[in-house]
Formats: structure tokens, C-alpha cells, sequence
């Protein structure tokens, strides 16, 4: 198994494994005791009879940095155990292998409970060390001025950031590691992680802006794992993955971590690295508090190949000045079924043209969300998703799952041999 996940970018969904049951129900028990400390029994009482799915509803987002505090100590030590176990019994990894001591526990608020966020909250990506690791790694951080997850996030609050499409690599991770995510409470398809399992092994650009995939290079229809309670996804991060943002009307909970079946070792491009780890030596013998660092400069992977550039994106169509009449834009045969293309305009914003196989549609060119140019979606006959954060939308009517996010349409015809446009 392990061979084929990290050479062919296999994944799987465990439903079964040992220590679930036992570990999720103090997982559970864990997060209800931490929000009851946290906002009294009214707040644990709304866990107890709505379920962990109301935590949005039980905990203001400001106080999701220290439920996390309260919790990850007390669940790292299973983490590990769990991550080792997996290790053996699932991926097959003799010998000694190594647990990252990056743990998280994700949470995301829904979308629009989310925005009203203070912009001091944790974001949902944001995970807990060991004291020693976080003492060193504070001590050596590097900040590169280029890095802006803010700016990316249009200065959104943190807790509605979700995760781009992006390699594990390019934000300072290790080569040739495993991903464990697990499903604390159900996940469903408008809150999934996001997989592009076409991608694996083939090269994309990153933007060092965000550290997601660069614009100009087109993506797959985007795979959502929906999970169930319990459920754990084993996978490869160096396929193409991100975050569909939470446009369900729960709170999404994981937990994640990572697992090398040797000792790790770093992209040279990534301006920093995740360098402390534990044995699954030490974790066996009961010594989860042995931290080992892997200094970045003295394990970067010669082998790695460069970041690429991205290709240069679609060129704008010109068409003339806008106005509320219809207007032609390009030769009909100049779309073909299954293209898009982007229309700009004087005084007005881009729209894309999108000809499915039997008809055209016309919406504006970027996604509500972040802005994103969805000529990198992929589309089929009734929908077009976002490549961002893989926001489904009707080519029809613009809507999504979320009211608050939807795309504003145009008339566009097909007459005399060239497509029209009309902004009204």
C-alpha cells in the first residue's frame, strides 16, 4: 500500500482501524468538556443535543485557539500512537519511521458565521507543537516579505480562510509523506477536503504569494471527500489538494497529521520547513515527549526539481465598450465545445463564456469569494467550479450552496456565425 500512495498517488478511506471507537468518543468528550470550561453548561448543552456540527453555535471563533489549548495536549499522545499505527498496520512500513509533531485540529466555522469573526481568531488550518518545539521553532522563524496569506484572503477574518489547491511541498513540508485525515463528526460535501488526484505527478506552478497553485493553469473537476464520523483518508499530499469553503450550514471537525516512512527531508524552494519530529520508535516505547528536529539546511532533497513557472494564462478578449445592447464579441467557431473564454470590457468587469456541448452561458469572469479567475474551473454541462476553493456554481443561474455567493449572468447567443454579448 505504501508504495502505491507515494508512487502513484494512491488514496484511501479507512472505515475501520484500531483504537477508533476508544479514540473518538474521548475526542468527543474532550471537545464538549473544553467548550463547557470555555462558555458553561448552556454552550454544552447545545453539543450534547445538536452535536459537534453546533460548535459555531456553542463557541464564539475567538475562543477556538484556546479550545484548542485545552484539547491537543490532551489528544497528541493518541495522535501519535494512531499515526504509528496506521503506519504499521496499513501502509506496511518496517522499521523505524517518523510522526510528525504538527498536529491539528481542524475547524471550520460556516462560511457566513465565519466573516463575523474578530481578525485576532485562529484561522482553521492552524495546529499545535510540543513546549520544546514550539520554543525552537520560535526562535529560529524566518518571514519571507513575499508570503501574504492576508492579502490571498482579501483581509477576510481567519476563520473563513480555506486552503487553495496546493502541493503539501510548497508550504514546508517534507517529501515523500503521508497524510492522515480524520473525521472527528460528519464531513459533508460543501465543507470536504478537495482532492485533484489527476494531478499527482505532474508539474504546477506556485504562487509565493499564497503557496497555492499559481493562476493560468487549468484544473480537473475537484473530488470532495464527504466523510463520515470516524472515517480517516490516507493520501498523498503532493497531488494537487485544498479546502472546499464551508458552505454547509455545520461545523466541519478533523484532526490531522503526517507520518515519512524515512527520515524527511525539504523542497530547496520553500522558504521554511517543518523540522521536528517524533520516532515511531520513541512512540512505541511510550516516550511521546522525545522531539527529534531535522534541520531544514542539513535535509533539503537534491533531487528535487525547481518550482516551474506558470504558463501565461488566457488572453482577455477585447470587445467593444460596454452598454446594455448586444454586442459581437468573437467568430462562433472561435469557442469550441467544452472552452471558455474571458471578455473585458471598458467600465466593466471581465465575463466568461463558457460553451458547453449543447448551448452558451455567460457569468462574471471571477468567483464572489476571493475574486479567483474561474477560467481555471472545470466545467461540465450545468456547472462550473470555482478553481480556488471548488465552490460549485450553475451555469444557469450563478448559484451556489451559499446564498451569499453567487455569480451574476449575462445574455449571450450564437447568430450569423459569431457570438453575442449583452450585458443587460
Amino acid at each position: 500500500m505504501l508504495e502505491s500512495v507515494l508512487k502513484e498517488g494512491a488514496y484511501l478511506i479507512l472505515s475501520r482501524f484500531a483504537c477508533q471507537t476508544a479514540l473518538l468518543e474521548k475526542t468527543h468528550r474532550l471537545i464538549r468538556d473544553a467548550v463547557e470550561s470555555l462558555e458553561g453548561s448552556a454552550a454544552r448543552h447545545v453539543l450534547d443535543t445538536h452535536g459537534l456540527g453546533a460548535l459555531h453555535v456553542a463557541l464564539p471563533a475567538a475562543r477556538i485557539g484556546e479550545l484548542r489549548d485545552v484539547v491537543m495536549p490532551q489528544i497528541r499522545p493518541d495522535l501519535l500512537t494512531l499515526a504509528c499505527e496506521i503506519g504499521r498496520t496499513v501502509l506496511g512500513i518496517e522499521g523505524e519511521f517518523f510522526v510528525d509533531d504538527y498536529t491539528i485540529l481542524r475547524i471550520n466555522y460556516p462560511y457566513l458565521v465565519a466573516l463575523q469573526a474578530p481578525g485576532a481568531a485562529e484561522n482553521p488550518g492552524i495546529g499545535r507543537v510540543a513546549d520544546r518545539t514550539r520554543l525552537e521553532s520560535n526562535a529560529s522563524r524566518v518571514i519571507d516579505p513575499v508570503y501574504d496569506p492576508k492579502g490571498y484572503h482579501e483581509n477576510q477574518p481567519p476563520p473563513a480562510w480555506a486552503h487553495g489547491p496546493h502541493q503539501d511541498t510548497w508550504t514546508g513540508h517534507s517529501r515523500s509523506g503521508v497524510n492522515l485525515w480524520w473525521a472527528v463528526d460528519d464531513v459533508q460535501e460543501e465543507c470536504s477536503l478537495v482532492l485533484y488526484p489527476e494531478t499527482f505527478g505532474r508539474p504546477f506552478a506556485p504562487d509565493p504569494r499564497s503557496l497555492y497553485l499559481k493562476a493560468g493553469q487549468p484544473l480537473p473537476k475537484p473530488t470532495k471527500m464527504a466523510l463520515r464520523r470516524g472515517e480517516m483518508l490516507v493520501f498523498n499530499p503532493e497531488m494537487l489538494h485544498g479546502t472546499q469553503v464551508n458552505t454547509s450550514p455545520i461545523t466541519r471537525l478533523a484532526l490531522s497529521t503526517r507520518l515519512n516512512p524515512h527520515a524527511p527531508s525539504f523542497h530547496p524552494g520553500c522558504f521554511y520547513a517543518r523540522e521536528f519530529w517524533h520516532s515511531s520508535t520513541d512512540v512505541a516505547a511510550g516516550r511521546h515527549d522525545e522531539v527529534i528536529r531535522f534541520r531544514r539546511e542539513d535535509h533539503l532533497d537534491a533531487e528535487a526539481e525547481p518550482f516551474i513557472e506558470a504558463p501565461a494564462g488566457p488572453i482577455p478578449l477585447q470587445a467593444a465598450p460596454s452598454s446594455d445592447e448586444w454586442q459581437p464579441i468573437c467568430a462562433a467557431d472561435a469557442l469550441t465545445a467544452g472552452r471558455k473564454l474571458v471578455v473585458r470590457t471598458e467600465g466593466f468587469e471581465d465575463v466568461l463564456v463558457v460553451r458547453t456541448e449543447h448551448r452558451l452561458h455567460a457569468m462574471q469572469a471571477r468567483c464572489p469569494h476571493l475574486r479567483i479567475g474561474l477560467c481555471d474551473g472545470s466545467h461540465d454541462e450545468t456547472t462550473i467550479w470555482c478553481p480556488g476553493h471548488a465552490v460549485a456554481f450553475s451555469l444557469e443561474t450563478g448559484r451556489s450552496s451559499c446564498d451569499a455567493l453567487r455569480l451574476r449572468t449575462y445574455g449571450v447567443r450564437e447568430e450569423h456565425g459569431r457570438i453575442w454579448l449583452r450585458r443587460a
